[in-house]
C-alpha cells in the first residue's frame, strides 16, 4: 500500500514517514495521510484527493469541538466538516481529531500527551478495518 504524507518535517507526519515512506504524489497513492496544517490548506488537499478518489485519513484536532482556540480550531473544524460532507456522499474518508499528541508542536503544554506511536496504531487499525469510518476524538485523559 503507497501512502502520500504531508506535514512529513516532524512530529507524527515524520514518524508516518518513517513507518510507510512516502509516495511521490497524491495521483500515484494508494492512502493519503493528510497530516499538514497549514490554515484551510488540508481542506483543499481533501476535496482534490476526493476528486482523485483516494482512501482518505484526515488528521484532525479535539480543537475543532472548541471556540476559544480561535483560528486553529476554525480551521480543524473547517476539515471535519468537509469530511463529513464527502463521507456523506460516498467517499472512503476518515478524520481522526486526536487531543494532544507528545511532539515539539505541544511541548510546552502541560496535559497529558498521547504517544506518537499510539497515534500510528489508530492510524493502522483504521486502514485495517472492512468498513468506512467516518470520525474518531480520541483525547488523552
Amino acid at each position: 500500500m503507497k501512502m502520500y504524507i504531508t506535514g512529513v518535517r516532524r512530529g507524527l507526519g515524520k514518524a508516518l514517514v518513517d513507518k510507510f515512506g512516502n509516495d511521490e504524489s497524491l495521483e500515484t497513492c494508494d492512502v493519503f495521510i493528510n497530516c499538514k496544517h497549514d490554515g484551510f490548506e488540508q481542506v483543499e488537499m481533501l476535496y482534490y484527493a476526493a476528486k482523485l478518489n483516494k482512501r482518505i485519513i484526515n488528521i484532525g484536532s479535539h480543537a475543532s469541538d472548541f471556540t476559544h482556540l480561535h483560528k486553529y480550531a476554525v480551521e480543524k473544524k473547517a476539515l471535519r466538516e468537509a469530511n463529513h460532507q464527502l463521507f456523506m456522499e460516498g467517499t472512503n474518508t476518515t478524520i481522526l481529531n486526536f487531543g494532544y499528541i507528545d511532539t515539539e508542536r505541544s511541548a510546552h503544554q502541560d496535559v497529558k500527551k498521547m504517544s506518537v506511536s499510539y497515534c500510528i496504531d489508530i492510524i493502522e487499525w483504521v486502514l485495517e478495518q472492512p468498513h468506512r469510518i467516518k470520525d474518531i476524538t480520541i483525547v488523552a485523559d
